[in-house]
């Protein structure tokens, strides 16, 4: 029934284009290489470190230096020639012409391996082949190729244990590795890495590596002619060909290549480096290519976060075509002429995420199509140098190429729903203000305690879920699995333990701000050191949830970072200024169910885009493990990537129990209610939202998987970052209208965290610094124009780092940053425990157990201790709280600190 009623909602709305556009610029403008005849199998490389002057090398090769080498005797020739071009900045743009070097290669070297070091500087050139007498030698030796005077110098380092060529090489961080490749016998099963990190070459020793399996106790064949590639620290290795072996079971029916007597190959591998030993890693087998291919440029080209791009080669189905008399009657009988068509063109995409293959594009008719050609990679662009275009023919032009995004086209009905969205925001918070929401400090800290229960809850809930969460949540499903799922259930105990143990105090207190509790157990120091970390997170925090969005929503949109960044939190600073926390609460209630009825469409939508709908998304999420198959329920892992059930229980209990403890912004929540029974209730709505619509979007990441899984043609290898899988899916599949709506979801998610963050930041600072230090016993309306100023100052600010960040490169240090300042977070929440729920300790031993606390954490992440982040908020609760008991008995808390301020005497609240 519902699939019946499936086209007929999509015909009622425009729907946006659904092919992935090509995702590779192409460009012949870097100039030529000053040969007559080009070469194959060149060695290439980009010698000079980042920022300094870069110099790009091609050396060597090999080709038939004869205007028709069909015709004449000319003899394969192999040549020790060396080109440099100057390289503008960290491109790979020319900056200058090519110069024929004076030096030369130490030998006529060609079809070796290349691999820049750019921590180094140089470059390395391995292997390959020479003739000796008409003999073809293969070579064992390793130079490393540095610059020195404007001449290229090449300095023999650790040499191969056997001579290799027709192979390649990849450099993930400072090991280069190398698989396979031909020698004097044959191929050779050898897979080799070289750690280069030493100053010290006398230190650089290849290493051997575990060799791949075919199948559980079969080996992969050996092979040379493959195409390498690196992404996301993992190697990969795609097709080649080896001498025939008859009866192979290893090789595809349709790949026997009689033609030229050679096994062409279909299957390819991955190799994960060891996290301590790159040579004791492991291999496993990925998807094979649609078709066998050999001799493809190499290395394949990353592309996004998790493609790599194949650019052409050569298949056993063009050489078959070549066969045809009469379509190409003017090549010889070995099918080689001036008129060869060339070899394919296609482009082949190669999806990491879901292991599937896909025709991206095409190389432009008007290039030339190389094989046994090196390429060249520096961030998006890469090179093709030389290469060989057609059997005996070189070209000698470099084929370019950038990594490009595709320019979206949102359309004016979507904006137009996002901006009549982002309007009636503001409309709330007018509201409010004519409401007189805002004429009192009471009413814009805690709405006159006067908030329904629910929508107290809803904004507990729109609060804790970010855009990075809305966006994120979905990805990781799509990326790895649902496991973390296991993470949402602690809050059916957190929740519970927050409304019966913790609610009392901050409602029977009559407490604004959550840390006047610390003060009252603990003392001022206490007070001021919790609350001051907590602005201080915050206004990293409004910069981080600005920014990550408006940077994947432009991605997909088109719309300027900067302009998403000051559109979203200018109208989020408007409507918070003008209605206080109740504008705050309503939209944030507002904008919850926003989240979760868009993401539940978009759910619905997702599934019945599928041809067997909630069936195939099953099987598919069964069938590549993305359910829970992966958790360990028998593990203690802590380390990084845990799927430990134990430890992601425990540590998910105590990332719930901080915030909901410790949090101005949520705890801020809890006194908006009429009394403590409505503020229980809220906590009940948290929970099971928290529970359900978290399924949602664990959900929903599984079910993007599923159709990508089954349309890989239809992903964008320009993706530069995982976490805009769900807006990108959006904008491409979604009808008009609808992913209109579903973007201003995600504007919703970062609205409701940025205006929680700057009014529960103002609250903090009027309530612990200004009316409590710097100017105590002011009239109200003093501190309620201070509190709009300080909502105006944090919002420009946060927003003023949002931009800078667009503008710059400073994202990774200023995330550091924003890390360090939340890693106090688990000693705040030790310091609420430590007050509610002992006797011991005062206010001295209290902040001595803190800062260990948050010391620990620091220390831990700053030296990257193999623990995973996910334990931080435990071990800064834990540390707190045991090392606060115990520094108790040295400092105890004297009896007038705890008559009503902990659970054994929560009985005197109020009391005297």
């Amino acid at each position: 029934m519902f699939r019946k009623l499936f086209p007929l909602l999509l015909a009622l709305m425009a729907s946006l284009p659904l092919m992935a556009s090509d995702a590779i610029k192409w460009s012949s403008d870097f100039p030529a290489i000053p040969d007559d005849y080009g070469y194959a199998g060149a060695f290439a490389g980009v010698i000079g470190k980042n920022d300094s002057p870069r110099t790009l090398v091609i050396a060597g090769g090999a080709n038939f230096p004869d205007a028709d080498p069909f015709t004449s005797n000319v003899g394969k020739a192999w040549h020790d020639t060396v080109f440099t071009i100057p390289l503008e900045g960290n491109s790979l743009k020319a900056a200058g012409t090519w110069t024929v070097s004076g030096a030369k290669l130490p030998l006529p070297l060609g079809y070796g391996a290349s691999a820049t070091l750019p921590h180094h500087g140089s470059a390395l050139f391995i292997g390959g082949s020479y003739k000796v007498d008409g003999e073809e030698i293969f070579s064992n030796k390793v130079y490393e190729v540095t610059i020195a005077n404007g001449n290229p110098v090449f300095t023999e380092v650790a040499q191969l244990p056997t001579g290799t060529s027709y192979m390649a090489a990849a450099t993930i961080d400072k090991n280069v590795y190398v698989f396979s490749g031909q020698g004097a016998e044959g191929e050779i099963e050898q897979a080799l890495v070289l750690d280069t990190s030493s100053d010290n070459r006398s230190d650089w020793q290849w290493k051997s590596m575990p060799w791949p399996e075919y199948s559980e106790g079969v080996p992969a064949r050996a092979r040379a002619h493959y195409t390498i590639g690196t992404i996301g620290n993992k190697l990969f290795v795609f097709g080649g060909r080896a001498k025939q072996l008859a009866g192979d079971h290893r090789v595809h029916k349709d790949d026997v290549n009689d033609l030229y007597g050679t096994d062409d190959f279909r299957d390819c591998y991955v190799y994960s480096p060891g996290a301590t030993d790159a040579a004791a890693g492991t291999w496993a087998r990925v998807a094979d290519l649609p078709t066998a291919i050999s001799a493809a440029p190499t290395n394949a080209v990353p592309a996004g976060a998790s493609h790599l791009l194949v650019l052409g080669g050569v298949d056993l189905a063009t050489l078959v075509d070549l066969q045809d008399k009469d379509k190409y009657p003017s090549l010889n009988n070995a099918r080689h002429g001036f008129d060869h068509p060339g070899f394919p063109r296609k482009v082949l995409a190669y999806h990491t995420i879901t292991n599937t293959w896909a025709e991206q594009s095409e190389i432009p008719a008007e290039m030339k199509a190389p094989v046994t050609a090196p390429v060249v990679i520096a961030g998006n662009d890469f090179l093709v140098p030389s290469g060989e275009w057609s059997p005996k023919l070189r070209t000698s032009n470099v084929l370019a190429g950038t990594i490009t995004p595709p320019i979206p086209d949102f359309g004016w009905i979507n904006w137009s729903v996002v901006a009549i969205y982002l309007l009636g925001m503001v409309g709330v918070g007018y509201w409010f203000m004519k409401r007189e929401a805002a004429s009192s400090t009471e009413a814009y800290f805690r709405g006159g305690q006067k908030i329904p229960w629910w929508v107290a809850g809803l904004s507990i809930f729109a609060t804790m879920l970010s855009a990075l969460t809305f966006m994120g949540i979905p990805a990781r499903a799509y990326q790895t699995d649902i496991t973390w799922y296991i993470g949402q259930l602690p809050i059916l105990l957190v929740a519970p333990l927050v409304a019966f143990c913790y609610l009392p105090f901050f409602r029977r207190l009559n407490i604004t701000s959550a840390y006047e509790y610390l003060e009252k157990r603990f003392g001022l120091g206490v007070r001021v050191f919790a609350s001051l970390s907590f602005i201080l997170f915050h206004i990293g925090r409004i910069a981080i949830v600005l920014y990550l969005p408006a940077l994947a929503v432009s991605g997909v949109t088109g719309i300027p970072v900067t302009t998403a960044i000051i559109v979203i939190s200018v109208l989020c600073i408007i409507y918070t200024v003008m209605g206080g926390i109740e504008a705050v609460v309503w939209t944030d209630a507002i904008q919850a169910m926003v989240l979760i009825g868009g993401a539940l469409l978009c759910f619905i939508l997702v599934v019945f885009s599928l041809d067997g709908g909630m069936g195939e998304l099953f099987t598919i999420a069964q069938a590549d493990d993305k359910l829970f198959s992966n958790l360990e329920w028998g593990s203690f892992d802590i380390k990084d990537g845990t799927a430990a059930v134990s430890v992601l229980f425990l540590a998910f209990t105590f990332n719930a129990l901080v915030p909901y403890t410790s949090g101005q912004d949520v705890v801020q929540r809890y006194v908006t209610t009429s009394d403590e029974q409505a503020a229980r209730k809220s906590l009940w709505t948290t929970m099971w939202m928290s529970v359900f619509g978290s399924l949602i979007f664990f959900g929903l990441g599984a079910a993007i998987y599923a159709f990508y899984k089954t349309h890989p043609d239809l992903l964008s290898p320009a993706m530069a970052k995982t976490d805009s899988i769900l807006p990108f899916y959006i904008v491409q599949q979604l009808p008009v209208g609808v992913s209109g709506l579903i973007i201003a979801a995600v504007f919703a998610a970062a609205q409701s965290t940025i205006s929680s963050s700057l009014n529960s930041s103002a609250t903090a600072y009027i309530k612990d610094f200004d009316s409590r230090l710097f100017r105590p016993g002011r009239d109200d309306k003093t501190y309620l124009r201070a509190a709009q100023f300080v909502v105006t100052g944090i919002g420009i600010l946060g927003t003023i780092v949002a931009i800078i960040m667009a503008k710059s490169d400073i994202e990774s240090a200023f995330k550091t940053f924003n890390s360090i300042i939340g890693l106090t977070a688990g000693s705040l929440g030790g310091l609420f425990a430590l007050g509610i729920f002992t006797r011991k300790a005062n206010g001295t031993a209290a902040l001595i157990a803190a800062f260990i606390g948050a010391g620990v954490v620091i220390t831990l992440f700053l030296t990257e201790a193999p623990v995973t982040g996910l334990l931080y908020a435990f071990i800064g609760f834990a540390t707190c709280f045991v090392l606060g008991i115990i520094l108790g008995t040295i400092m105890p808390a004297k009896p007038q600190q705890l008559k009503g301020l902990s659970f054994s005497t929560i009985k005197d609240i109020g009391k005297d």
